[in-house]
This record gives structure tokens, sequence and C-alpha cells, in this order.
């Protein structure tokens, strides 16, 4: 923190007249302190107090005691009618985030100078902040009662703090009692539609966007609000057609025109915005906000060299660089050049992009084949983004469960679960990896602790559900308890059907197995559904029905467990 920060200049005749001559003041002694300076001060003169006030304060802030120098301060306001020493004390007590004493100064800064807009503009925002809506609406007429040369600035500011800090009903009902006192200013009806569409409240906002257009017809800005709101409304045609319009009244309004073009992609006309990004490029062409949005239409295109093109001409911009890095990494991963798609990917370290993109280099990576260094980046990546964790570690046990890694995935799980004790994904990711270990009582254990939490969670249901019908046949009906709920909840989930089918197996009912089974193998061929199919057409006589069942699910996938499992099983079938 700069000791200069809270400094003063009293030049131009900061100080009162009647107090400018220092020169004759004693030096201050080394270990003066600044309440001594103010117990010398009561006994002096009303101008002498506001010297030493004014100079302890600046002691105070020269030494980073910047509570102390924010009293002297406002004492000093209080005694000066100088606008720039309450200036000064509200612009110390915001630096502390002292709102009360910020109120406090902005208003001896609003007394001495009446007809500064910066000083009510202050006034209101803090009244909002401490929750006091009649004094805002107040110093806010004040402030809308005189000429502003940024009045809409100065509104959507307002509208932002509405929106973040003062509760939905109080918020619009301030801007409503604006609008009450000042009908004829456009400004006021658009911000109150810009807040009114913020909390969700898309009917007044339109109304209020209809009202401010009334007044100020050509108001483009105003315009597309009333484009948004319409799209949110679910009407996008009509929303199309008002930005059409204001183009028609505007065509040469290059602003304009690039949110018609972010309309046009969104609403998944991306040839149509790509005709306007160019039209921008061809009068502008270093608008870097047009040529990115033209590299991202290309790309939504699959014209990726093109693409390319574009987002290497931004990746010296001071706006777009580190967004450019980021598509050129995908750009060239799409391409499988993973070694250039990394080297990207890392160029981002900052900004919105900067999680995705250490993701994807992990990515990248493990398509190299470099798992030792995509698990160190992985650590380092959860030590960055703590709120990410989660998502990390069970992207890091799926690599290693893809690289058939049980153990080290067990292991990292297992940790995971430690830094976040009974999360349902990371205990539901162990009790599979438990299985493939034969851990069935960690695997049971976990499923349990998962259905403790959510009894009705089909997935819980089948996992558990499938490994007792599989693993104990004197608990069949325990089993047949668990997937009976299972299907009653995903009656059309293939997976649930291949449980159902395999226990009705378990039990001997041969018909009804085949039944589940044969229908979640038309849904989706997957070899472990199959290799069920087959053994149990093969154990029901319908052996040329189950070679042909296992033919294709071999033919798919040769190395899948449970088709070795078959096929140790059954040789006869894959001669």
């Amino acid at each position: 923190m700069s000791r200069r920060l809270i400094g003063l200049t009293f030049a131009g005749g900061l100080l009162l007249s009647g107090c400018a001559n220092v020169g004759g003041l004693q030096p201050l002694k080394p270990g003066l302190s600044e309440e001594s300076i103010r117990a010398g001060a009561l006994k002096m003169p009303r101008e002498s107090e506001i010297v030493y006030l004014l100079l302890s304060g600046e002691i105070a802030g020269q030494r980073g005691q910047f509570e102390t120098a924010l009293d002297s301060y406002l004492k000093a306001a209080k005694l000066t009618r100088d606008p720039r020493v309450a200036a000064r004390a509200t612009q110390i007590a915001l630096y502390l985030k002292n709102m009360d004493k910020a109120r406090e100064a902005a208003a001896t800064w609003r007394q001495h100078d009446p007809g500064n807009t910066e000083a009510k503009r202050l006034s209101a925002m803090l009244e909002l902040k401490a929750g006091n809506a009649d004094a805002a609406f107040e110093q806010l007429s004040g402030l809308l009662s005189s000429p502003q040369p940024d009045l809409e600035s100065t509104l959507i500011e307002l509208v932002k703090l509405l929106d973040a800090e003062v509760p939905k009903d109080t918020a619009l009902d301030l801007m409503r009692r604006l609008v009450e006192r000042f009908p004829r200013l456009a400004e006021i009806h658009f911000a109150y539609a810009l807040l009114a569409a913020d909390k969700g409240e898309y009917q007044l906002a339109l109304s209020e966007t209809e009202k401010a257009l009334a007044l100020h017809p050509d108001w483009s800005r105003a315009r597309l609000l009333q484009a948004q709101v319409m799209s949110q409304m679910g009407d996008s045609e009509a929303a199309r057609g008002v930005i059409q319009r204001a183009l028609k009244g505007d065509p040469n309004n290059l602003r304009l025109r690039l949110i018609y073009s972010q309309f046009l992609a969104k609403s998944g006309d991306i040839k149509s915005a790509e005709k306007e990004l160019r039209w921008i490029l061809a009068r502008e062409p270093g608008n870097d906000d047009a040529r990115f949005g033209l590299g991202m239409a290309l790309m939504e295109q699959g014209r990726t060299d093109q693409a390319r093109q574009e987002f290497m001409r931004l990746a010296d911009s001071s706006r777009w660089k580190t967004q450019s890095y980021f598509y050129l990494g995908l750009i060239e991963a799409r391409r499988n050049h993973l070694t250039g798609a990394l080297q990207w990917f890392d160029r981002v370290n900052e900004g919105p992009l900067a999680f995705d993109a250490k993701v994807n280099g992990v990515t990248a990576l493990i398509g190299m084949g470099q798992l030792t260094e995509a698990r160190q980046r992985l650590s380092q990546v959860r030590k960055q983004f703590p709120n990410e964790a989660l998502r990390l570690y069970l992207l890091e046990a799926e690599l290693l469960t893809k690289n058939k890694d049980f153990v080290a995935a067990f292991d990292l799980l297992s940790e995971a679960l430690e830094e976040m004790p009974g999360q349902v994904e990371l205990l539901y990711a162990r009790a599979l990896v438990a299985e493939q270990l034969d851990k069935i009582e960690v695997l049971e254990g976990d499923l349990r602790a998962v259905l403790e939490k959510n009894p009705e969670d089909p997935n819980a249901l089948n996992a558990l559900g499938y490994t007792l019908a599989d693993r104990f046949p004197m608990r069949l009906q325990e089993a047949k308890k668990l997937l009976d709920k299972a299907m009653e909840l995903k009656p059309d989930d293939p997976a649930i059907m291949d449980s159902y089918g395999w226990l009705h197996y378990r039990l001997g009912d041969y018909e009804a197995a085949l039944r589940y089974l044969r229908r979640s193998f038309e849904m989706v061929s997957d070899p472990e559904i199959g290799a069920h199919l087959g053994e149990v057409l093969w154990e029901s006589g319908h052996q040329r029905e189950a070679r042909k069942v296992w033919m294709e699910s071999w033919r798919k996938d040769s190395n899948h467990e449970d088709m070795l499992r078959v096929r140790a099983r059954y040789p006869e079938a894959f001669k």
C-alpha cells in the first residue's frame, strides 16, 4: 500500500486564507502523536484547529494510519466549508470500506457543494447500501432534477447496485417512484426496464422500453433492450424484427450491427451473423470485437482453417488474445495436433477461460500418452481452482480407470472423500472402482451411503442391485427390491433393463430375462449387454442366436472384459 495514497497537497488555496500562513508553526517533534496534536488543537482558535486536523490527517495517512486520517478529515470537513476536504474524507472512507463514515462525509460534501453531481450520486448510492431507500430516493431526485452530461451511465450504475444489493421489491419500488416523478426522462424508463429485465419481470421491462422509445425513438440501446426482452419472453421473431427496424433507421451503426450479429448467432442463424460481421470488418478492419465474433462463427460452421486465420490476427489484441489462444488450442486439438494444442492452452493463464484451458491441456497430455504429467497438472489445477476440486478428482479417476490403474483410482477417490466426506459423485465413482478390485464391502457401503442421501437414485439402485444379483445368490430377493425400484424410476433405461434381465436369469426366469435383455440390446448394442444376452440365449437352448449376438459384440470390442469372460466359459461358441 503506497504511503502517499492518502497524502494531500495543500496547493491552490485548499486551506482557508486565515490559516494559510503555517510558517510560524513549531515543527512537529519526532515522538508527537495525533492525540497530542488534537489535544493542542482544542485550545486553539478555529482556523488553527483546522490546520492541525489537516496536518494530523496528512501525518496519519503517510504512516498508514488511515482510520486516524479519516477521523481528522471528517472533523476538518465539518469545520471548514471547503468541499475538497469533505470529498477527500469521502474518498478515504470508501477506500477503507467504512460505509457509515463515507455516508457521513458524502452528506457533508453535498452540503458544502449543493450543485456537485458526484456528491449527490455518491450520497444516493451510499444511502441505498445502508438500506435507506427513502433518503436515496430524495438524493436521486435531486440529482435528476439538474442536467447531467452522462445520465445514462449514472442510471446504469444505479441499476447494477440495485440488482446486486437491494431486495427485488424495494429496488423496483424505488425505480417506480423515480419514473413517476420524472415521466418525461427516457433514461429513467430505460433504467427501470433494465432492472425489471434483470429481476425477471419481462412484461414490465417491455412496457418501460416502449415508454423510453416513445420519448426517444432513435435510441438504439433501448431498441436492443426491447429485442432482448422479447427474446427472453420467447418471441425471437419479434426481437429480430425490432433490431432490423433499428438498423433501417441507423444502417451505419457498427455497434448496433455487432449486437445484431450476436443475436443472430445465439438464435442459430450463423450464416447471417457471419454476413453482418464481414460487413463491419469491411468498413472497420481494426474492429477486434467483430473479428472475434467472425472467428467464432466460422468455428461454429466447422470452417476451422478460416477461423484459425481470424484468431491468429487477434493474438496480439489486448482484449481478445487469451480467448484467441484458447480457440487456437481447440482448433489444433480437433486436428489431433496435440503438441500445438497444448502450447496454445498453456498461454491462457488468466481470464474466464483459464480453467478450461488447463483442463484441455491435461486432455491433450492424456492423448499424447503423458499420463504422469497429466496427473501432476491435475493436482496443480486443483490447488489453483479449489472450487473445481470435485470435477478434477473425477476427471483424474476416469483417466486412471481407463488406463486400468484401479488401485491408484481407488486411492485417489478415497483421498477426495477425506477432503469432501459424503460427496455423492465421489462415493458412486469409488463404488464402481471398488468392484474392479473386488472390494465388494466398500462398494456396498458407498452405494448405501448414496442411497441414504437419495433413496430414489436410480443409478445407485441399479449398481447395488446388479452387484447383489451377480455376486450373491442368497441375496437375490434383496437385489430384486432394489432393481424393481430402479425400473419403476427409469423403465426405459437400457442399463437398468440389462440388470433386470440378468436378475431374472439368476432367478431362473429365462423368459423374462430374454425379454428385458433383448430390448436392452436393441437399444444399445453394448458388449456387456451382448455378453449377458448371449449367455441367457445359450443356456436356454438358442445357441445360434447366442453365437450371432456374441460375434457382433466381439467385433465391437474384442478386449471387453465381459466378452473375454464368455469366451473363456463358452470356447465352442467362438470356434
